[in-house]
């Protein structure tokens, strides 16, 4: 009976872990090759972004956590260890957009129908940027929030 309960707990624990692959593996792996890694708590760094930034406010309120790794682009190889930890772990694209040399991918990660992390990708001929968010938020709650962006975006160009 001892047994059987270390085999059970040995597989919970296992099960655990493999289902916790976030950001901050990639981060911790590859923040030692950053040119700047920074990793904050939403309540410090929200008191450092823009009020007039409404398009951001309810995605910023319902954040927990920043990390933020900058890359010179000699770095070309953590593009490619991101692109192999974005696949290994099914990160979901969420949008990618070029536009003048300059490429920015968004995915998230996603757990029991929550949205836990956004991760934005930004890469130009100069530098190659993550952002990682963590959130719990809801895929109605990320639509609406998306919405509001979009919807200001498109009034604002007009």
């Amino acid at each position: 009976m001892r047994h059987l309960a270390i085999v059970l707990f040995s597989l919970f624990t296992l099960n655990s872990f493999a289902q916790d692959a976030t950001f901050k593996t990639f981060y911790k792996a590859n923040k030692h090759k950053s040119e700047f890694s920074i990793n904050l708590p939403a309540f410090i760094a929200n008191a450092f972004i823009s009020d007039e930034d409404e398009d951001l406010d309810d995605l910023v309120k319902k954040a927990k956590n920043y990390k933020i790794l900058v890359f010179e682009n000699h770095q070309s190889s953590v593009g490619s260890n991101f692109d192999q930890f974005a696949k290994e772990n099914k990160l979901k694209p969420l949008i990618k957009v070029k536009d003048n040399g300059e490429k920015v991918d968004i995915y998230f990660i996603e757990r029991k129908d929550r949205i836990k992390e956004i991760i934005i990708k930004a890469h130009s001929t100069s530098e190659l940027v993550f952002v990682a968010l963590k959130t719990n938020l809801t895929k109605e709650e990320f639509a609406t929030i998306l919405g509001k962006i979009e919807s200001n975006n498109s009034v604002a160009s007009n």
